[in-house]
């Protein structure tokens, strides 16, 4: 959901549609718990977070956030359908479709659905362990089967990367000596306070997964996203990320993929 925040921030007219109609979880991350949709006479509008941030999702449709959508495929194709019919984006820059993981009915719909609309292309997000790779492959081969031109493949949660003051230390016996550690450290190794710590939480993993799957299935890569905690309370607090923690870890590496993204539409728009 931060991709748009970020698009919006820069001064874009921004539509996010999300078509996970059985897990949205879209309206929590943008701070739009609780919102509802509102029919006027050319549709239903969007729920926006900004002015030129307008929001769809089944999610402003259900009772409370806990209510399970149990519905097949047809009724989940006649309500995406809907999504793309009756909703009244006006002007946008990026309409923006949110999917599921894997090719289910919610990615064919939505094919078919835009099918006369040129799509520029497809953002496919992994982490490095393999049994995520796997998936992705698969929806990598879904848009070269439907003509979806991928715009580029990013790695998420490449290294855990957070401030060294963040650290908590315990001893043997499992008790927290973190007070200690830090001050005995700002006696002796000061400038360790000012580092960043990285590590790499997935271990087994092949090095550069992401990076080399995309070259072995001819999609560029476009980079790597580290686990950043700030990046993580952004979300569960629906906030902009990069407004809120321009200095953070993640900030930075994901700014330069929006651009690259932007770029890959440019280009594609210019075929």
């Amino acid at each position: 959901a931060n991709w748009r925040f970020t698009l919006a921030s820069q001064g874009f007219q921004v539509g996010l549609l999300d078509v996970d109609i059985c897990g949205p979880s879209v309206p929590q991350m943008l701070g739009l718990s609780g919102q509802e949709v509102h029919q006027s006479s050319s549709g239903w509008s969007p729920v926006y977070v900004r002015d030129n941030l307008g929001v769809m999702s089944i999610g402003f449709m259900l009772p409370g956030s806990d209510d399970a959508v149990i519905w097949r495929g047809p009724r989940k194709n006649g309500l995406i359908k809907q999504f793309f019919t009756d909703v009244d984006w006006e002007k946008l820059d990026y309409l923006i479709v949110d999917t599921p993981p894997g090719t289910s009915d919610e990615h064919i719909s939505t094919v078919q659905f835009l099918k006369d609309c040129d799509i520029d292309g497809a953002l496919v997000v992994t982490t490095p362990q393999e049994i995520s790779m796997a998936d992705v492959r698969k929806e990598i081969n879904f848009c070269k089967k439907t003509e979806i031109k991928v715009l580029g493949v990013v790695g998420n949660m490449d290294q855990l990367k957070i401030p060294f003051q963040s650290l908590l230390f315990s001893n043997g016996k499992g008790e927290n000596i973190t007070a200690q550690t830090m001050h005995e450290i700002s006696e002796k190794l000061p400038d360790l306070l000012d580092a960043v710590v990285s590590a790499n939480v997935f271990n087994g993993t092949v090095e550069r997964g992401p990076e080399k799957m995309a070259e072995l299935m001819e999609v560029p890569f476009i980079g790597y996203i580290p686990l950043d905690p700030n990046l993580l309370k952004a979300c569960e607090n629906g906030r902009p990320f990069v407004e809120e923690y321009p200095k953070s870890a993640a900030t930075e590496p994901f700014l330069s993929i929006v651009d690259r993204l932007k770029k890959a539409v440019e280009e594609k728009t210019m075929e």
